[in-house]
């Protein structure tokens, strides 16, 4: 949907955080005589332009609009928008909008359950050290409008499966990084997880698959009519640096090197690119050490996959992990296994998702606050040892984002 397209239409941003607000820009620069309404869940949003607010209201008004420009929290199977577009009111997202003008450069997808942000900017960090202008956008979180529309070489844009549900453009290069259990209260099971997840596959012109997720991927995707190719992080893949060495990001090199590859860019080059690449926050970020205890910020670990991965990366230390949050149901299994391993590790259990660990682990504690937390965590790790916050769960409820949950524990910590 072009934005030329809204003139005349009764348009509402539902949702006005940071999407909502560069949809309201990005619709204003274009036509700053359209139509638009504001529709949030909060009573005190600072809209500039009229507002209605509270799920109630927002209920009342939304079979009035014509198009609606859907932030990617809110679910395509919420009651409200199934019912909306039965009255005929179209969505659209930012994504969309972006991708239905011309995009003079290169364009680069990447979705998958794990992996994503950092294949994202590890990509656009090797595209800018061999001399392309390239930058990261998307759910990585710089809104994909806030790309300059010249001068770039290439887009490189995190898409979340919430994105790429109903993502509607053509992207040149798809990338799959992992494919897990993932969201589930939004897209209503696993099944439609995938199926919407690997729609932004269907809408590429090459599409790049880790091998691990190919099985998986081919039971949503008739593989035979997608121009695909797989990657993996085989036995000689060597990067000189510390934090993209572990395993995990072995993977997410890969990926980025197959980029490459379709760009056309010699991959030893790429590779000495990404010697200064920088670990993201939030993701196992090694926030301090005190007293002989290092601290790790995991808290963008939302599945048992990822908390895994790094129970793995401080393996041969004596650990003592943080999880739980947001409930959504997803199948534990394999975190149980994992923690019931030898040497186990200490646990500590925060919220709904944390009790039912505990509960189906037959041990840990049980706490109130991020300070309860740290505060047991320290009472139970050695010097030497590793407090590690990796939940294996989102932190709605308690925590905005992972952001502000990662913070609250660098808060508690000290740092």
């Amino acid at each position: 949907m072009h934005v030329a397209e809204l003139r005349g239409q009764r348009i509402a941003i539902w949702g006005y955080a940071r999407e909502g607000r560069a949809a309201l820009r990005f619709l204003r620069e274009r036509d700053p005589a359209l139509d638009i309404t504001v529709l949030d869940d909060e009573d005190a949003v600072d809209a500039q332009a009229p507002l209605i607010s509270g799920r109630a209201a927002i209920a009342k008004a939304i079979a009035g609009f014509d198009v609606v420009v859907k932030s990617p929290g809110i679910s395509l199977y919420d009651p409200l928008v199934l019912r909306a577009k039965g009255r005929g009111v179209r969505f659209t997202s930012l994504l969309n909008l972006w991708f239905a003008e011309p995009v003079s450069c290169r364009t680069i997808c990447v979705t998958g359950t794990k992996g994503k942000s950092t294949t994202t900017a590890l990509i656009a960090h090797m595209l800018h050290g061999v001399g392309l202008h390239a930058m990261a956008a998307g759910n990585i979180g710089v809104p994909v409008t806030e790309l300059p529309r010249d001068g770039l070489d290439a887009a490189v844009i995190e898409v979340s499966s919430y994105q790429a549900a109903d993502f509607a453009g053509q992207c040149d290069i798809a990338v799959l990084t992992s494919l897990f259990q993932e969201h589930l209260d939004w897209h209503g099971g696993i099944m439609a997880y995938r199926r919407d997840k690997l729609n932004l596959l269907r809408r590429s012109r090459r599409t790049l698959i880790s091998r691990d997720a190919l099985g998986t991927a081919g039971e949503v995707l008739n593989l035979n009519s997608l121009p695909h190719t797989t990657f993996a992080a085989g036995p000689t893949l060597c990067v000189n640096n510390r934090y993209l060495a572990r395993p995990h990001n072995l993977a997410n090199v890969a990926a980025a090197l197959a980029v490459m590859q379709e760009l056309g860019i010699d991959q030893s080059t790429a590779l000495r690119a990404a010697e200064d690449f920088p670990p993201l926050p939030h993701r196992q970020q090694e926030i301090g050490e005190i007293g002989g205890v290092l601290y790790v910020d995991d808290s963008i670990s939302t599945t048992p996959e990822a908390t895994i991965a790094a129970l793995d990366v401080y393996r041969d230390r004596p650990v003592t992990v943080i999880v739980g949050g947001h409930d959504r149901g997803i199948d534990y299994t394999l975190l149980i296994e994992r923690l019931r391993a030898s040497p186990r590790p200490g646990l500590v259990l925060m919220d709904a998702s944390g009790r039912r660990i505990g509960k189906l682990l037959g041990s840990g504690t049980p706490v109130e606050t991020m300070d309860d937390a740290v505060g047991e965590a320290r009472r139970i790790t050695p010097a030497g040892g590793v407090i590690l916050l990796s939940p294996a769960a989102p932190s709605y409820g308690r925590y905005r984002n992972f952001v502000e949950r990662g913070e609250d524990f660098a808060r508690c910590v000290g740092r």
